[in-house]
């Protein structure tokens, strides 16, 4: 390309350049004019456009061990047509700007690099998922139970982007599938039900997510269960005959009061009122918004006040578990499954059942079990205002099973307590 004497450029400078001729092959011979007010900038005449550009060397942004920044090579930068600027200055201020970035080391030929983003995987789902769902309290066990099911079923797509996971419905379908055949299809529905939390939560904060994936899944049916204790003379002659007496009170508390296992288990000295008839629960299901007070029957305060008793005897004064174990490193009992006895969650279902045939209104069942009130007027009902009334029907209860234990002796005959 053929170059002329810089001069200052003016659009009337440029515009009294002839256009450039062709050779006898036809190619354009194009040529330079350079402009002296700032260097690098020039015009390039075409046969038929006139050009603005910028020719400049380029340097590395970062000096080397020398001090010195080094050499990449020149770049030549179209600016625009000329007729694209007013004046000549504005041409100039484009070419300032240019040459500002490769002396920054910005090649300005090298097309500009999108904003990475970041994929929102599967584990930072569910991380914050959790992290949502400590804040509001869940229980440790709950917390517990979040990760063991996403280490046992999901690692596998943990670093997967939740995009892929969310196109992919056939994929969601046949890991519920796989599941259900290795391990059972209550597995299979509990995955998929974390899976659809999880995948929920993360939509609130990426909206362009596919909608979930579990919504293709075809979840197994699962039998609710059914079995209550129905013989109770014999299940109270193999709870009685049990070696371990804190063993077998545990059990009868779990009989008589329906109590969660792990609510149970973590019973406290500094939470039972002998006197006012109760046992504080602090930490249920559903956390410490949902404590309340439960109440005892006579039978239940007396079953209690004794277990401490031996328990002080045994593990010392200040033992701080109604139901403390040797071998738990908690210091409580925290598993008592025994497989001659139904599972404690048996015994939650047969204190429901023995509430019902006792007479007991289902308001006053709920409260017992500390279920959540779900139509408005729950909202309304109080269980710690009802102490009284609350410990007429758990003395209701407890008379029904004693006088099922020992087949209709000293029965209290029943009558329905009115809500």
């Amino acid at each position: 390309m053929a170059k002329r004497q810089p001069t200052r450029l003016t659009l009337k400078t440029i515009d009294a350049l002839p256009w450039a001729e062709r050779d006898a092959t036809g190619r354009v011979q194009s040529y330079t004019v350079r402009d002296t007010d700032v260097k690098g900038l020039l015009v390039v005449v075409n046969a038929e456009t006139k050009v603005f550009k910028v020719q400049r060397d380029l340097y590395s942004a970062d000096k080397g061990p020398d001090g010195k920044r080094r050499k990449l090579g020149t770049r030549r930068v179209a600016l625009g047509d000329v007729r694209d600027f007013g004046t000549v200055d504005d041409a100039r201020e484009a070419a300032r700007k240019v040459i500002a970035d490769m002396r920054n080391g910005i090649d300005p030929n090298r097309p500009p690099e999108e904003p990475k983003r970041h994929d929102y995987t599967l584990q930072m789902a569910f991380d914050g998922f959790v992290d949502s769902r400590e804040r509001k309290d869940r229980r440790p066990s709950t917390i517990n139970g979040y990760h063991n099911l996403f280490r046992r079923y999901l690692t596998d797509w943990a670093t997967c982007p939740l995009k892929e996971i969310g196109d992919d419905t056939l994929g969601v379908d046949d890991l519920h599938r796989r599941i259900t055949k290795k391990n059972g299809p209550v597995a299979a529905n509990q995955t998929m039900r974390l899976l659809r939390a999880v995948y929920n939560y993360a939509r609130r904060k990426q909206r362009d997510l596919p909608p979930n994936p579990v919504e293709a899944v075809d979840f197994n049916h699962e039998r609710k269960r059914t079995e209550v204790i129905t013989d109770w003379p014999a299940w109270h002659e193999q709870v009685t005959g049990l070696r371990n007496p804190i063993t077998r009170d545990w059990y009868l508390f779990l009989a008589f009061t329906g109590m969660r296992k792990g609510a149970a288990s973590e019973a406290r000295v500094e939470h039972f009122d002998a006197k006012a008839g109760f046992l504080h629960v602090p930490d249920p299901k559903g956390g410490p918004k949902r404590a309340f007070d439960l109440p005892l029957s006579g039978y239940l305060v007396k079953l209690l006040e004794a277990r401490i008793a031996e328990n002080r005897q045994i593990f010392g004064p200040n033992c701080p578990w109604v139901f403390p174990s040797h071998f738990s490193d908690k210091g409580h009992v925290t598993e008592c499954s025994l497989r001659e006895l139904p599972s404690p969650h048996v015994h939650r279902h047969s204190f429901a059942t023995a509430a019902q045939a006792a007479g007991l209104p289902d308001f006053d069942i709920k409260l017992l079990l500390n279920h959540k009130l779900s139509d408005v007027t729950g909202g309304y009902i109080h269980g710690t205002a009802l102490g009284d009334h609350l410990r007429e029907c758990q003395e209701r209860i407890t008379a029904y099973l004693l006088g099922r234990i020992h087949e209709g002796e000293n029965v209290v005959p029943l009558r329905r307590v009115s809500a």
